[in-house]
C-alpha cells in the first residue's frame, strides 16, 4: 500500500457501525439500487412514449453522463411496474454487450432467462448455446426465431437492451475476423426484429456520442436512431445536489452544505465528471464511517479531503490496489491496463476490451496470474475493472475497466496508457518502413530512427500476440530492424578498417617528409658555407676596383683644367658679338608686346562673361545634386530600417523556435537543451522581444529543469498536501502550513533551503491560512481547529521565540480561512462564519465589525488599511470603508461566483477571480475601463501582486499558475503548470524574485520570476557552446545567421 493510502486509511476505525454505502463509485447503479438514483426524475417517460411508439430507442450521452445507470434505475422499473404497450403491460429484458463476439454474447443472454439452463451442466450449456449462436446466425430473423422458440407467455413484450453499444465500432477492426464480419449481421437482427410485427419485440441501446458517426456506415440503424433517439441532457445544478444529497438521506446520515457546495464546485459543469463524483461519493462515505468521531456526525468536507477530493480520490483508490501486489504482479498489472487501453489519433483514452486469455499470452504468464492480479482491482470495494466480482473467470472473459474517467485520473495509468501509444507508434513506424522496404521504395534505418527503434525493441520486448494487434507484419517487421542493425554495423567496422588503412597511409607520408626535411636541411648548410665564400672573393675584386678607378680620376682633372682655360678665351669673343645681336631683339619685342597686350585685354572681358554663366550653371547642378542626395539618404535610410525590422522579427522567429524545440527535449540532452533555450534568450533581447515572451521563459525553466540547478528546485518537507503560504515582507523567509497542521519556516537565502519547523503534524488540523506582521514579529495561522468544546480559534505565534506555545484567540462561530494583519501590525481582521461576518481582533479579543446578507469567499486590505475589499458568492465585490465602521459600498457585480481577491500594494489596483478562471482588474477610485485577463479555464484560488509592479500571480483548479505582466496585461502570460493537482495557494518572495505554490502535493514549488536571472545560471552549468552542425540544424544555414557564441565564458565549437 502507497504512503499516502497507509496514513490515510490504514487506521483503527473510531466508530464501529457502520452502513450500506449508498454510492456505487465507477459502475453503473443496477436495478435494484434504483431506490438510491437521484436527479433524473421524470427523464424517463419521454424515452418510454419513444420506445413505444417506434419499438426502438437510442440514448446518447458524452462519456459519463449516466446513460446505463438512466435506463437501469429510471426506465426499466417502470417497464417491470407494468408500461402498457398495445400488447401486454408485462415485460421481458435481455440485457446485452456487444464485446468482441456480439452475435455469442447475444446467445448468451437470450439463454439467461430461460430457468433450464441454469440447472444445465457445462456441457449441456455449451449445445444449448450453439444452438441458439447458430440459429441467430441462420437470417437476418434469427433474433425473431430465437425469441419465438424461447416464448412461455404469448403476451409478453420483450426488450433488448444492447448496453456499451459503441463496442461494435470499437472491434469491427480487430484482428479477429468474426467480429468484423458480425457487425452488419448483429445489426440486421436488431432491425428485422424491430420491424417483425407478430411478436412485440423492442430495441433500446445506449451509446456513447462520440460514436455517433460510425452509425452511418449502416442505413437502417442511422434511420431509427434519426426517429427516435433520446440525448441525455446535462444535469442542473439541483439535479446535482439531488444526486449527492439524495442516497445520503436514504444511507440514514447527513451531509454538511459546504461539502455539497464544494462537491458541486469540484464537479463543474463538465458531465464527464460524475462517475467521479460517485467514486469520490462512495470513497467520502467508507471514509465517515470508519472515522467519524462522534454517533451522528455530518459527512463533512474533512472527510472529503481525507480522500483526496474529486482530483485525487479515484488515483489514490487505484493505487492501493497496485501497492498490495509484488513485483512480479505490477509487470503484470502494466500489462493488463496497457492491453484493454488505448490512445486514439485525436489523443484521448478509450477502453480496449480484451479476452483474457489474449491478456495472458501478451504478458508471457499464465492465465491464473493475471486472474490474481484482475482480482485486486475488482474487489467490491473497488469495482475498477469488469467482470464484477461474483462472475468467474475463464480464458474468453472479457476484461474492461469500469469507465474511462479511470484513464483521465489515475495518473500511474495515463503514463502506462502514453508509453504504450508510444511503443504502438514506433512499431507501426518500423512496420511501414519495413512494408517500404519489401517493394523497394524505401531503404534500411540509420541512426538515429534505429537507435530509437532499438532503445523500442530493448524497452517493450514485443511478443508476437502483441505485435498482431496492430499491424500483422510482426516477423517482418523485426527480420527488418535485425538487418538494419546488422548493416549498419557492418558499414561501421567498414569505416573504422578504412579509417585505419588511411591513418597508416598517413603515418608512411609523414615519415617521408620528415626524410626529406632532414636532406634539404643538410644542403641548405653546405649553400651558406659556399655563399660566405663567395662574399669574401667579392669583397676583395671590388677594393682593387676602387683604387684604379681613383687614379684614373686623377688623370682627367688635368686634363680638364687645360680644356677650361682655352674655353674661357673663346667665350669673351662670342659675348661682345651676342650683346649687340639682343639690342635689335628687345626693340622688336616691345612691339609684339603691346599688341598682344590689347589682345589679352578683349579675351579677358569674354572669359568674364562666360565665367559668370558657368558658375550659376554650377550653383543649379550643386542644388540638384544635394537634393537627390538627401532623397537618396531617406530612401537608404528607409531599406535600412525595413531590412533591420525584417531581420529583427527574423530572429524573434527564431528565438521562439528554438526555445519551443528546448522544451520538447529529454533530459538526457540537458546540455543542447540549455544551449538552445540561452541563444533564443539572446536572439530574443537583442531583438528587442518581449522580455517575459511565455515560450522564452518555459525554454530556460525547462532547461534549468533538466540541468537540476538549485534555482528551480521544489522545497521539501511538507507530509501532506500544501493550503498556505506567506512571505514577510521585510526579509528572506517564507512560511508553509499543510492539512496535517504542519508550519515550517525556508530561508531562501540559504544554499541548501532546509526548512525550520514551527510546528510539528497535528494529525486533524488542517491550516488553510497564514498571515505574517510587517514587523516580522507575529505569524496568524486559522483552519480547521478548535478546542474540547468544539469552538474554532485562531493561533498567534510569536517569530522571535517560535519555540513558545502558540497565543489562542477564540470568539468565532465557525472555522477561519481568512486572516489580515492591519499595517500598525496590532490587530488582525478575520472572515468568520462561512463568510458572513468580518470581525475584528486586537490579538487579545474579538469583536464583530460588519454582518454580510451573503457569503464573502475573501477578503484584502490596502496597504494603508484604509480601504477591505471582498468578493461574494454572488458575484458582487465590496468595498469597506475600515476607518469609518466598515460601511460598506458595492463597487462591481459579476455574472459568476467569485471566489478570489488581491489589492495591489502599492497603487490600490484591485484583481478579482471567479469560478470559470476569468480575473479582472480594476483601480479603486478610478474611471478607468475594468480588464479581463483570460487564460485559465477553472476556479479562480488565489491571486497575488508583485511589490515591484512588475506582476500579477493567479493559481487555479486548472493545475497552473499564470504570471501577467503589468505593462502589458494583453500579452500572453507565462503559465507554469509543473503541477499534478489544483494550486491552493501562492506568494511572491521577499524579493519578488520568486512565485511559489502549493498544491496537494507535500513540496512547495518555487520558479523563478527573473528572466534574466534564468539566462544567467544556464551558462554556469554547462561546459561547451554549440558546434556548427547544431548551429546549422537549430538555428540555421543561412550565411546572414553567422555562428556566435552563447556562453562567452566558454569555447567555440567543442
Amino acid at each position: 500500500m502507497s504512503d499516502i493510502a497507509e496514513e490515510k486509511f490504514n487506521l483503527t476505525p473510531r466508530s464501529t457501525t457502520t452502513s450500506v454505502n449508498p454510492f456505487p463509485g465507477l459502475r453503473p447503479f443496477k436495478i435494484e439500487e434504483s431506490h438510491l438514483f437521484f436527479g433524473r426524475e421524470g427523464q424517463s417517460d419521454e424515452v418510454l412514449l419513444k420506445l413505444s411508439k417506434h419499438r426502438f430507442v437510442g440514448v446518447i450521452g458524452p462519456s459519463g453522463s449516466g446513460k446505463s445507470s438512466f435506463i437501469y434505475c429510471g426506465v426499466l422499473p417502470i417497464l417491470y411496474g407494468g408500461f402498457l404497450t398495445d400488447t401486454s403491460p408485462d415485460w421481458e429484458v435481455i440485457v446485452t454487450r456487444p464485446g468482441a463476439g456480439p452475435i455469442e454474447n447475444l446467445a448468451e443472454s437470450l439463454l439467461q432467462s430461460d430457468p433450464t439452463y441454469w440447472v444445465a451442466d457445462v456441457e449441456e450449456k455449451k449445445i444449448k448455446k450453439t444452438i441458439v449462436t447458430t440459429l441467430l446466425r441462420s437470417s437476418s430473423l434469427g433474433l425473431v426465431e430465437a425469441v419465438q422458440q424461447s416464448k412461455r407467455t404469448s403476451n409478453k413484450n420483450y426488450l433488448i437492451l444492447v448496453d456499451q453499444f459503441e463496442e461494435l465500432f470499437r472491434f469491427k477492426d480487430s484482428a479477429d475476423t468474426g467480429t468484423v464480419n458480425e457487425t452488419l449481421a448483429f445489426v440486421n437482427l436488431l432491425i428485422e426484429a424491430i420491424n417483425y410485427v407478430d411478436i412485440p419485440i423492442y430495441v433500446g441501446i445506449t451509446m456513447r456520442s462520440d460514436f455517433i458517426g460510425d452509425c452511418a456506415q449502416f442505413p437502417d440503424l442511422t434511420k431509427k436512431i434519426n426517429d427516435s433517439h433520446y440525448l441525455i441532457p446535462q444535469m442542473t445544478r439541483e439535479q446535482k445536489r439531488r444526486a449527492i444529497e439524495g442516497p445520503v438521506a436514504v444511507g440514514g446520515a447527513k451531509i454538511t452544505q459546504r461539502l455539497t457546495q464544494q462537491l458541486l464546485n469540484d464537479l463543474g459543469d463538465n458531465p464527464d465528471q460524475l462517475p467521479i463524483l460517485q467514486h469520490a461519493l462512495m470513497r467520502t462515505w467508507s471514509y465517515w464511517s470508519n472515522y467519524r468521531d462522534y454517533e451522528g456526525e455530518p459527512v463533512d468536507i474533512k472527510h472529503y479531503e481525507a480522500i483526496g477530493t474529486m482530483s485525487e480520490a479515484l488515483s489514490m483508490h487505484a493505487n492501493e490496489a497496485y501497492d498490495e501486489l509484488n513485483d512480479n504482479q505490477k509487470h503484470i498489472c502494466e500489462s493488463i491496463f496497457k492491453a484493454i487501453t488505448e490512445k486514439r489519433g485525436e489523443n484521448f483514452g478509450i477502453r480496449r476490451p480484451t479476452r483474457l486469455g489474449e491478456i495472458a499470452a501478451i504478458s508471457g504468464v499464465s492465465e491464473q496470474e493475471v486472474i490474481d492480479v484482475i482480482d485486486k482491482f475488482r474487489e467490491p470495494s473497488r469495482s475498477l475493472l469488469t467482470p464484477a466480482h461474483h462472475i468467474e473467470l475463464n480464458t474468453k472473459s472479457i476484461i474492461d475497466i469500469s469507465h474511462e474517467s479511470l484513464m483521465r485520473i489515475w495518473v500511474r495509468l495515463k503514463n502506462w496508457v502514453d508509453d504504450e501509444a508510444e511503443a504502438v507508434q514506433m512499431y507501426l513506424r518500423l512496420s511501414e518502413a519495413a512494408s517500404m522496404y519489401q517493394v523497394g521504395k524505401a531503404g534500411l534505418w540509420r541512426p538515429p530512427d534505429l537507435q530509437l527503434a532499438l532503445n523500442w525493441q530493448a524497452k517493450h520486448k514485443p511478443t508476437l500476440i502483441w505485435g498482431q494487434r496492430y499491424h500483422p507484419a510482426f516477423e517482418r517487421t523485426l527480420v527488418f530492424l535485425e538487418y538494419s542493425k546488422k548493416e549498419f554495423e557492418t558499414e561501421q567496422r567498414i569505416k573504422e578498417l578504412q579509417q585505419k588503412r588511411r591513418l597508416r597511409n598517413a603515418r608512411i607520408t609523414a615519415l617521408i617528409l620528415a626524410s626529406a626535411t632532414v636532406i634539404s636541411i643538410m644542403f641548405l648548410i653546405y649553400a651558406f658555407i659556399q655563399k660566405a665564400e663567395a662574399d669574401s672573393e667579392r669583397l676583395k675584386a671590388e677594393q682593387n676596383k676602387n683604387e684604379a678607378l681613383a687614379q684614373e680620376s686623377i688623370a682627367k682633372e688635368n686634363e680638364k683644367r687645360a680644356k677650361v682655360n682655352e674655353e674661357l678665351a673663346r667665350k669673351e669673343q662670342e659675348r661682345a658679338e651676342q650683346e649687340k645681336e639682343r639690342a635689335e631683339t628687345q626693340k622688336e619685342r616691345a612691339e609684339s608686346a603691346l599688341i598682344e597686350a590689347e589682345e589679352q585685354r578683349q579675351r579677358a572681358e569674354a572669359g568674364e562673361a562666360l565665367a559668370k554663366n558657368n558658375e550659376r550653371l554650377a550653383i543649379d547642378a550643386q542644388k540638384i545634386a544635394e537634393d537627390n542626395a538627401i532623397i537618396a539618404n531617406e530612401n537608404e535610410k528607409t531599406a535600412i530600417a525595413a531590412k533591420a525590422k525584417a531581420d529583427r522579427l527574423r530572429y524573434l522567429a527564431i528565438s521562439k523556435a528554438m526555445a519551443i524545440k528546448s522544451t520538447q527535449m529529454r533530459d538526457e540532452q540537458a546540455t543542447l537543451k540549455g544551449l538552445l533555450a540561452q541563444q533564443a534568450y539572446i536572439f530574443n533581447t537583442n531583438n528587442e522581444g518581449d522580455k517575459y515572451d511565455h515560450d522564452i521563459y518555459d525554454g530556460l525553466y525547462e532547461a534549468l529543469k533538466s540541468l537540476q540547478d538549485p534555482l528551480v528546485k521544489s522545497l521539501g518537507g511538507h507530509d501532506k498536501g500544501i493550503r498556505a503560504i506567506v512571505s514577510n515582507e521585510n526579509g528572506n523567509y517564507i512560511y508553509s502550513s499543510d492539512t496535517q497542521g504542519k508550519i515550517l519556516r525556508w530561508n531562501l537565502k540559504g544554499v541548501n533551503r532546509v526548512a525550520d519547523t514551527l510546528r510539528s503534524n497535528k494529525p486533524g488540523r488542517i491550516i488553510r491560512t497564514l498571515v505574517v506582521s510587517s514587523d516580522n514579529k507575529w505569524l496568524a495561522a486559522g483552519g480547521e481547529f478548535e478546542s474540547g468544546n468544539k469552538s474554532p480559534f485562531i493561533e498567534l505565534f510569536d517569530l522571535n521565540n517560535p519555540g513558545e506555545t502558540p497565543k489562542k484567540i477564540s470568539g468565532f462561530e465557525d472555522y477561519v480561512w481568512n486572516l489580515l494583519f492591519t499595517p500598525d501590525n496590532k490587530g488582525l481582521i478575520i472572515l468568520d462564519n462561512e463568510g458572513r461576518s468580518i470581525k475584528y481582533s486586537d490579538l487579545t479579543s474579538v469583536r464583530e465589525m460588519a454582518s454580510v446578507p451573503f457569503r464573502l469567499n475573501d477578503i484584502d486590505l490596502s496597504s494603508d488599511g484604509k480601504w477591505l475589499v471582498g468578493v461574494a458568492n454572488n458575484g458582487k465585490v465590496m468595498l469597506y470603508d475600515v476607518k469609518n465602521n466598515f460601511k460598506a459600498t458595492e463597487i462591481y457585480s459579476n455574472n459568476t461566483t467569485l471566489s478570489a481577491v488581491a489589492i495591489s500594494p502599492v497603487d490600490h489596483v484591485v484583481a478579482i477571480g471567479d469560478e470559470s478562471g476569468l480575473i479582472k482588474t480594476f483601480k479603486l477610485f478610478s474611471n478607468e475601463p475594468v480588464k479581463s485577463l483570460i487564460g485559465h479555464i477553472s476556479p479562480i484560488n488565489d491571486i497575488k501582486f508583485s511589490k515591484d509592479r512588475r506582476f500579477i500571480a493567479s493559481a487555479s483548479k486548472d493545475k497552473t499558475v499564470r504570471l501577467w505582466n503589468r505593462e502589458n496585461l494583453n500579452a500572453q502570460p507565462i503559465t507554469l503548470s509543473d503541477h499534478p493537482t489544483w494550486v491552493w495557494t501562492i506568494a511572491f518572495s521577499p524579493d519578488d524574485g520568486q512565485i511559489l505554490a502549493g498544491t496537494q502535493e507535500t513540496v512547495v514549488r518555487a520558479w523563478p520570476t527573473k528572466i534574466e536571472t534564468m539566462a544567467d545560471k544556464i551558462c554556469e552549468q554547462i561546459d561547451r557552446n554549440m558546434n556548427d552542425e547544431e548551429w546549422k540544424t537549430y538555428v540555421g544555414d543561412d550565411p546572414d545567421l553567422k555562428y556566435e557564441r552563447t556562453c562567452e565564458n566558454l569555447p567555440s565549437k567543442k
